[in-house]
């Protein structure tokens, strides 16, 4: 009886795999995939741009060629909707790299155009979040990368390389979604500008468009955004070029390389008023010191390169806090979200009013700046007479 039983579950087994398909299943042949989404316009109707990769062939002959397509609609959503009607293909969107807004959008308030992306089960949350400057989105989508076979993937790779490109902040759509909802603390994004490189316009990424709630109040340009991602602990292998003075030689432009950032920021009440302490400490690599007759194994002419550097970026922090606070009254630093988490019961007495403080908000800074490398050699070149 057991042997008959045991017959009858292999061959129940055998059917079960035999008989097992698919309930569900989309050809590929039947999808265009969305690599890239876009708004150029919300108000009087949204303006939708896509851009749209159909793949053929496979293994190494496979080809991957991009298209860009735009629509006018009532929605994000039933723009992109439309957009399968045109491609005559249905749209894809869980491969999608990145989502663009024009300045007008930014300026209007992103809100109405990020909504869908963050709400979308069909978007990843890992999305990266651009405003594009002086251009279209759909210009940005049509420009020519050197190498990647679509726009998508170029701004992908470039924010992938963050630590190793200076000059803004990458932002998936999940962070976004954070700072939006969060008190005390203005959301930023990276920016995208078009440059003319042999005959054809690149997309490079380079700035931030700061915004206040939803909308964007200013920008700041790429050395700007550089400290901003050191004050924000964003760690980034960044070069500088400064003018250094080495000794009675004169000053010299010496390329620095950032190896390395800690930033501290403490929220503070003084005399019965918000304050705030910022230490920050960086070192940093020789990259080229030209002709500087400078020798870092002398320890005097290296203390004075590095106090110039203490005192360079100690500069430049005043120069970027003097933007946000006095010309846009925008906490990209999050210096409330700080008393709200650290000082509960100060943010409760100064929260409400926070636009009213935060622009004479005093700050102690304190810079310090460390030599750490100089290459394989820490004396000059010498050239023999």
């Amino acid at each position: 009886m057991k042997r008959v039983n045991l017959v009858r579950l292999t061959i129940l087994t055998l059917i079960c795999v035999l008989l097992a398909g698919c309930w569900d299943y989309i050809e590929i042949e039947t999808l265009e995939f969305v690599f890239g989404l876009g708004v150029d316009r919300v108000t009087p109707e949204y303006i939708v741009i896509l851009e749209m990769v159909k793949t053929s062939g496979g293994g190494q002959h496979a080809q991957v060629e991009p298209k860009v397509l735009s629509t006018s609609s009532g929605s994000v959503s039933s723009g992109g909707a439309a957009l399968s009607n045109v491609a005559g293909l249905r749209a894809f969107w869980p491969h999608a790299y990145v989502f663009l807004m024009s300045e007008q959008v930014a300026r209007e308030g992103i809100l109405d155009a990020v909504e869908y992306i963050a709400r979308s089960r069909q978007v990843r949350g890992t999305v990266w979040v651009f405003v594009t400057k002086d251009c279209t989105v759909e210009e940005v989508f049509k420009s020519k990368p050197p190498v990647a076979n679509s726009v998508s993937e170029h701004l992908n790779a470039i924010s992938l390389m963050q630590e190793n490109i200076s000059g803004f902040i990458p932002l998936q759509v999940w962070e976004l979604n954070q700072d939006l909802t969060k008190e005390g603390i203005s959301p930023v994004l990276p920016t995208i500008r078009l440059v003319h490189e042999r005959g054809e316009l690149v997309p490079v990424v380079e700035g931030t468009a700061v915004l206040k709630g939803d909308r964007m109040v200013g920008w700041l340009d790429g050395h700007e955004s550089d400290i901003l991602c050191l004050l924000k602990g964003v760690f980034e292998r960044g070069f500088f070029v400064i003018n250094t003075e080495v000794g009675e030689h004169g000053r010299f432009p010496i390329t620095y390389e950032i190896v390395g950032n800690q930033v501290d920021i403490k929220p503070l009440v003084k005399d019965g008023r918000p304050a705030a302490a910022i230490k920050l400490t960086m070192q940093f690599g020789v990259e080229e010191v030209g002709r500087a007759p400078i020798n870092f194994c002398d320890m005097q002419q290296t203390d004075s390169v590095e106090a110039q550097l203490a005192t360079h970026f100690k500069d430049r922090i005043r120069e970027l806090l003097h933007k946000v606070q006095v010309e846009f009254n925008a906490d990209v630093l999050g210096i409330g979200q700080l008393f709200r988490r650290k000082q509960p019961e100060a943010w409760r007495h100064f929260g409400s009013d926070w636009d009213v403080y935060f622009p004479d908000l005093p700050v102690e800074l304190e810079v310090r700046c460390q030599v750490v490398l100089t290459g394989l050699s820490s004396a000059p070149l010498r050239v023999r007479d």
